[in-house]
């Protein structure tokens, strides 16, 4: 090796921490896990029932409103309903991590205690946090098996009224003073802890119940009637969810967003636009 590059590698080497502090542990992590999720998610190997079926003989696209839970309910077993439940909330999971970050970044920094007690704490969390938005996929089940035709089939008969519908109930929801005050909870300082594995699995309940409730006019009124396997839209409100969480000027954004989305659901009711969506391949 020349003299040269001995230098520059040990000149590089002094520059770089020698240790790598918790939080920059825990947001090198999530991060990490997102783009896990993500991966899982469309390699294939998260479990999608009747997918064959539903591209074959169906002839639906997958990014449709209602296509995944139409095919789930055309396959019928108790299996199908697992598989379903086991994407939606892996989906979820790479939807809502980014989101994430900044509160497990602060439940860390938050423990009193070693590292290896901070990991454990913040694992424990995520266990239950992750459990609340897998069973978060009842909604959209229940949705299907409630509406006539199922969510596809309403959203194909009724496009306008729908999708209109949907964008102006999303827009109240956000504009609400009580989406501003689940807001303000999921933005809150974390206070010091030394949360064990049992209060860490619980902490992650009670957080991942209010953070569905904050985002239910995004992902479970507007994403699944637009299509929650539409990557345009998913990625869109990711960053709408992510945003929202940062404090400085999250609740802003959900006005905003509140605004937009009341307008807009108003103009496809009102106007009667043809929207772009393909029911059919």
């Amino acid at each position: 090796m020349s003299t040269s590059l001995r230098s520059a590698i040990e000149r590089t080497a002094a520059l770089a921490p020698n240790t790598v502090d918790r939080t920059t542990a825990v947001v090198t992590a999530m991060l990490g896990l997102d783009a896990i999720w993500w991966l899982v998610l469309y390699d294939g190997s998260v479990p999608m029932p009747g997918m064959q079926w539903l591209l074959m003989d169906a002839a639906i696209p997958m990014a449709v409103p209602g296509a995944m839970e139409r095919a789930t309910f055309h396959v019928g077993t108790l299996e199908a309903i697992v598989g379903y439940t086991v994407m939606w909330g892996v989906m979820m999971w790479a939807m809502m991590q980014p989101a994430m970050t900044r509160f497990t970044r602060e439940y860390a920094t938050a423990y009193r205690g070693s590292a290896v007690g901070a990991a454990r704490a913040l694992a424990s969390f995520l266990v239950g946090y992750y459990a609340v938005w897998m069973a978060s996929a009842c909604i959209p089940l229940l949705y299907e098996a409630v509406l006539p035709g199922g969510i596809y089939g309403v959203t194909r008969e009724y496009t306008n009224l729908v999708i209109g519908g949907a964008l102006v109930l999303t827009g109240l929801y956000q504009l609400s003073g009580f989406k501003r005050s689940l807001l303000r909870t999921c933005c809150a300082t974390v206070p010091p802890h030394l949360d064990g594995v049992l209060r860490g699995v619980r902490e992650g309940l009670y957080h991942g119940v209010r953070c569905v409730l904050t985002s239910f006019g995004i992902f479970f009124l507007v994403m699944i009637f637009v299509g929650e396997m539409n990557l345009v839209w998913m990625v869109a409100l990711t960053g709408v969810v992510t945003i929202e969480r940062l404090p400085p000027w999250g609740e802003e954004l959900a006005v905003g967003t509140g605004l937009v989305s009341l307008v807009s659901g108003l103009l496809v009711l009102v106007v009667q636009p043809t929207l772009p969506l393909a029911f059919t391949i």
